[in-house]
């Protein structure tokens, strides 16, 4: 509906204009009445009518001069003139004022019903007109917006002119928001749902303009210092829009003065956001503190991948088995410092721990087959699924300490430490074990920890991992394998090494309790 103000000094005129035609017929409703010029002029301001009926004579401001000062104040609304003289210089003057008719008194009903359908129809057309132009602009603006985040715009689309016939604003305080969201579940739907509550934020504060562009959702803010206490209300309604099953990161640029030099942020920040594997999840970073945070660590010395792999996986095992959490969260904060040392992108970091806790799942169950732990390799999937480093790694602690705790629950949980490290070389025998390897999964100087072995089993370390070794080389000998694959077989890796080692302990060469052999006239 359109708005009608009627200004005359005579009471019955005012009431009689009222009621004088069906008003809603012609799309308008009266809004306000004024009894002379000055009170009109002040109704104007608050109201903004479409259409204003005037007439000529009345006290205080007449007519033409009411309609001079509502030009001057912008006015471009409708206005029929009311008068009981036809003298040609009103008409002159109401021309000059571009008025839209003059009607004489009496007021005839049909004349005023024809001004009327005439005023309304050009109003509508009018109406239509604007909306056209706005919807127009404003696919113009989002398509815009679509090609600055794409990095797709021209130089003729970067000036100061071109951004003012779009947005009606000097450049001043430019500042751009990029905020990627995602879930497992992600999808358009989603993301428009969020960009959408976002919108009525942003819109509803006049903080600027904001577009979906890919898996993007983009703030481009003008003219308003985006500071930190409406960076927390972007973030609250983040919040609120993603709920607990849609996560997101946002990045903010500096402040610029001129279009082009914010262009020139977007590349970075996109290159920044795609590092997000790296980052917290629900959180809105300045570029300068995210270039900081993603600075590698430097290697203390040059291991290639595979040797991480290989001695990660090996440590990682002895100490799961013997039920050190401490030393697996360790070992896997290690092994992720490495990783990351190397410069290694998500994926390569993903595959990397898979092939490690493939290696270290599959030897656990060997060690451990009642516990059936070829379930947990799930954990392997798992990786590949995880949003964010941080989250992998506590996700890799869980299912180590889960395993940990079966395998403790399984067993004597009152068992002594050289109980435990016993049963440990029992299982481990055939690979490199060092005493020093055992005192860092044990937590215990190696010195120290020597004492304490000798004195509980009679025989230092290495003495007691070769009776363990020559015990086991026998029973395989005397299943018919080859002296230089039992060596292998038992940790050996140099067969003269076993050897000498052979003869040490049991005064004969291997070959002795081979069938056939002379064992058992040597036999101890």
């Amino acid at each position: 509906m359109f708005k009608v103000m009627i200004v005359d000094d005579e009471p019955m005129i005012r009431q009689g204009l009222q009621s004088l035609i069906e008003w809603e017929h012609y799309q308008f409703e009266i809004c306000a009445v004024a009894s002379n010029g000055l009170e009109a002029l002040e109704k104007y301001n608050e109201l903004k009518p479409d259409l204003i009926l005037i007439d000529i004579r009345m006290p205080m401001m007449d007519g033409l001069k009411t309609i001079g000062e509502l030009r001057k104040l912008g006015a471009n609304c409708k206005i029929l003139i009311l008068s009981g003289y036809g003298e040609f210089q009103y008409a002159q003057q109401a021309i000059r004022y571009h008025v839209d008719g003059y009607i004489l008194k009496p007021i005839d009903e049909i004349e005023l019903a024809n001004f009327i359908d005439k005023i309304s129809k050009a109003l509508q057309a009018q109406q239509q007109e604007q909306e056209i132009s706005e919807h127009t602009r404003s696919l113009l603006k989002e398509e815009w917006l679509k090609d600055f985040v794409s990095s797709e715009l021209t130089e003729a689309e970067l000036t100061s002119e071109h951004w003012q016939r779009l947005f009606s604003v000097q450049e001043k305080e430019l500042t751009l928001l990029i905020i990627d969201t995602y879930s497992r579940e992600h999808s358009l739907t989603i993301r428009n749902q969020i960009k959408q509550q976002l919108a009525e934020l942003v819109q509803e504060e006049g903080w600027g303009e904001i577009v979906a562009n890919d898996h993007l959702i983009t703030i481009l803010s003008y003219h308003v210092s985006l500071n930190s206490f409406k960076q927390e209300r972007i973030v609250e309604q983040l919040r609120t829009a993603c709920g607990e099953r849609t996560f997101y990161l946002a990045l903010k640029s500096e402040e610029e003065q001129t279009i082009a030099a914010l262009y020139r942020h977007v590349p970075r920040m996109k290159e920044l956001l795609k590092q997000r594997f790296f980052l917290a999840e629900n959180a809105l970073y300045e570029v300068s503190e995210l270039e900081q945070l993603l600075k590698q660590p430097q290697l203390a010395e040059e291991t290639s991948i595979s040797e991480i792999t290989e001695q990660a996986s090996q440590r990682l095992l002895y100490s799961i088995d013997v039920g050190n959490k401490d030393v697996v969260n360790e070992l896997i904060m290690q092994v992720d410092e490495q990783f990351r040392a190397h410069g290694m992108i998500e994926q390569h970091i993903k595959s990397n721990w898979a092939q490690l806790m493939t290696f270290v799942m599959n030897r656990l169950s060997a060690l451990h087959p009642k516990l059936q732990l070829e379930q947990d390799l799930k954990v392997v999937t798992q990786l590949y699924l995880a949003h964010h480093n941080h989250l992998m790694l506590e996700q890799l602690k869980d299912q180590m300490h889960s395993i940990i705790e079966r395998i403790n629950k399984s067993e004597n949980n009152n068992i002594s430490v050289m109980k435990q490290m016993i049963d440990f070389i029992d299982r481990h025998y055939m690979e490199p074990l060092r005493l020093e390897t055992m005192a860092e999964i044990f937590n215990y100087n190696s010195g120290y920890l020597g004492k304490l072995f000798k004195n509980h089993s009679g025989e230092s370390f290495n003495t007691y991992l070769d009776h363990i070794r020559i015990e086991r080389a026998i029973e395989l000998l005397q299943e018919g394998k080859k002296v230089h694959q039992v060596a292998e077989l038992v940790g050996y890796a140099n067969v003269d090494y076993f050897h000498s080692k052979f003869k040490k302990y049991k005064g004969v060469s291997p070959s002795a309790y081979k069938p056939g052999g002379k064992q058992n006239t040597l036999k101890e």
